[in-house]
């Protein structure tokens, strides 16, 4: 699909195995694996035309496979070895992937992620990637909530309105929390720990450096006692909420077709329906500016999603120079555009910055508050980075105990 965003004045310029067999041979086709409504598809016969331009060899781009959550990609490569060329997982997968060996370094002379990066998400891909040699950063953004102004005549700034009854209204739930284990999970562990967060933030009345770490240590923490206190908070949830939210469910919210009103949200599905989109049938659909997105004033989690090559891919060189081109500044803008994200490339992420604050100057109609939120949505300030902490690999052992507490809570 598409990603239109209307206020731009100028616009930068899971399919199964055997849908991808036909007359090229494998060795000329390019694989992927990557979220869905990511990644802006126009941009395959340029990469096509560049590569052979580049090698005098030809490459067809497949239609990706897509996933909704990363472990979707983590169950591809470590359990089916399936031989996508390309990934695009977030960085918590990263991480247990290069543990595991399961990625092939990227060539340096294709992509320096120290030289095209900006530094602060190089440091933060230095979390997942301690060596910046299997991956390179692609998006980062944030999960929050998304919700209704016009509908909820308020706004939200607590994990109350997601982990309480204040959204019960008249006795019918309006609230979705995500159908996704692991921003159930620590959005929750945050909600728990709210009081010790609570007594860090009342000492210096800002979210300091203390409080990231403590954050951070909730996010970490999988011990029995902590599962266990999330585990109490998500069964209590339940009494509140709806539904467990799905991939369609933005779309939903942005065209009115829900009576959720409130969900816990990534930032870039966010940006995606705030402006105009295409749905599935191709039609073109009003952004919705009743939408606002908040991270919890309790906490957030950055994320960094990445392009990495896996130790199964059948055209590794392909690969290389697929990560070389995403990293352009035009394709990189196009991408940020489609995803309704920000791309961590230097010239890229300059010229988006540029761009919105101009349109937003020229849009007359553009509430002022409204840009405010939406610009530190795609641009966190330090402050809001200050109280988001990043999801980590736990280990296959914690992993297994945290998968089994989501399907305790998820499906029973």
């Amino acid at each position: 699909m598409k990603k239109l965003l209307a206020i731009l004045i100028a616009v930068a310029s899971f399919f199964s195995c055997f849908a991808f067999t036909g007359c090229t041979p494998r060795s000329e086709q390019l694989k992927m694996l990557i979220p869905g409504e990511y990644i802006d598809e126009t941009i395959f016969p340029e990469f096509e035309e560049w590569y052979f331009e580049q090698t005098g060899n030809k490459i067809k781009v497949m239609t990706p496979a897509l996933s909704y959550v990363s472990e979707d990609i983590i169950t591809a490569v470590v359990n089916d070895h399936a031989d996508y060329d390309v990934i695009c997982p977030s960085d918590f997968a990263v991480e247990q992937f290069v543990k595991k060996n399961l990625l092939v370094k990227v060539d340096k002379a294709r992509v320096d992620v120290e030289s095209v990066i900006r530094p602060e998400y190089v440091e933060r891909a230095r979390i997942s990637d301690p060596t910046l040699e299997y991956s390179v950063p692609y998006m980062y953004g944030t999960y929050g909530i998304m919700y209704d102004y016009k509908k909820t005549g308020k706004h939200i700034d607590s994990w109350s309105a997601i982990y309480t009854d204040e959204f019960v209204k008249d006795g019918k739930k309006v609230v979705a929390n995500k159908d996704s284990l692991r921003e159930a999970i620590t959005s929750a562990a945050i909600w728990a720990n709210r009081n010790e967060l609570n007594e860090i933030y009342e000492k210096t009345d800002s979210w300091s450096l203390e409080y990231t770490q403590k954050l951070q240590d909730v996010f970490d923490d999988v011990s029995d006692n902590a599962l266990a206190k999330v585990k109490t908070t998500l069964e209590e949830m339940k009494n509140y909420q709806l539904k467990w939210g799905g991939e369609e469910l933005k779309v939903h919210m942005a065209t009115n077709n829900t009576s959720i009103e409130v969900a816990l949200t990534w930032s870039c599905d966010a940006g995606y329906v705030m402006n105009d989109f295409e749905d599935e049938d191709g039609n073109i659909i009003k952004g919705n500016r009743d939408l606002w997105y908040v991270i919890p004033k309790e906490g957030g989690n950055i994320y960094l999603d990445t392009f990495c090559i896996t130790k199964y891919a059948k055209n590794v060189e392909a690969a290389q120079y697929f990560l070389e081109f995403i990293c352009q500044k035009e394709i990189a803008m196009r991408n940020s555009i489609y995803a309704g994200a920000v791309s961590p490339v230097k010239a890229a992420y300059q010229q988006l910055l540029d761009d919105y604050t101009y349109a937003f100057e020229l849009d007359a109609d553009a509430d002022e508050e409204w840009v405010a939120m939406y610009m530190d949505m795609l641009f966190p300030s330090n402050e809001t980075l200050a109280r988001c902490a990043t999801m980590r690999y736990y280990g296959d052992e914690a992993d297994a105990k945290v998968s089994n507490l989501w399907n305790d809570v998820r499906y029973k």
